[in-house]
């Protein structure tokens, strides 16, 4: 008899302690915050980050476009023809205006073209395969003076993160960064 009614007091103690805790628990708030942080935390850091990065591709596109004109231009005044320009050279030009540290050869893609008119810059082919892909050739076509030349460079610009594929330029974990530009090129001598 004092065995079970031993037992029933150290049962009623333990729930009176029990109790007791989470009343404790209940009143103190000094972890709450901690706990709010982490329920807001990820989201906000992956928004964040996926406006830093998308903001960089942004930058760096307007980089390359910048390098596309300035190295087009030596195709719009025949110094690329008088030089017998190749993709390789051409490619180098492009990174000549590109910062030293976003220039890499190997992710930059060249179509360069030569079009009848205006009308069929359309129908020059396209760096990209029927499946989307992009091809990993370049093809460069020497021009004459005032022909209409179409040049397409594409930049494959390596992304941090794979998961804020967000358009149909993102490709696995690398976006596609596109500069286009069609000219006619000088009446040069």
């Amino acid at each position: 008899m004092l065995n079970g009614s031993h037992n029933r007091n150290i049962k009623g103690l333990r729930r009176l302690a029990l109790r007791s805790c989470a009343r404790k628990l209940a009143r103190n708030k000094e972890g709450a915050t901690a706990i709010e942080f982490a329920l807001v935390a990820l989201p906000f850091f992956t928004v964040v980050f996926a406006i830093l990065e998308l903001g960089l591709a942004f930058i760096v596109n307007r980089m390359v476009d910048n390098a596309v004109i300035e190295a087009s231009r030596m195709i719009r005044t025949g110094q690329a023809s008088q030089a017998n320009f190749s993709t390789a050279n051409f490619r180098d030009q492009v990174c000549a205006s590109l910062p030293t540290f976003l220039c890499n050869a190997e992710r930059i893609r060249v179509n360069v073209s030569v079009a009848n008119d205006f009308v069929n810059v359309n129908s020059i082919d396209s760096l990209y395969d029927e499946d989307g892909n992009l091809k990993d050739d370049n093809a460069y076509t020497q021009s004459q003076k005032s022909e209409i030349v179409a040049v397409n460079v594409i930049y494959k610009w390596p992304m941090f993160t794979s998961f804020l594929n967000l358009s149909a330029l993102d490709h696995g974990n690398e976006r596609h960064l596109s500069s286009t530009m069609v000219f006619r090129n000088e009446p040069w001598s």
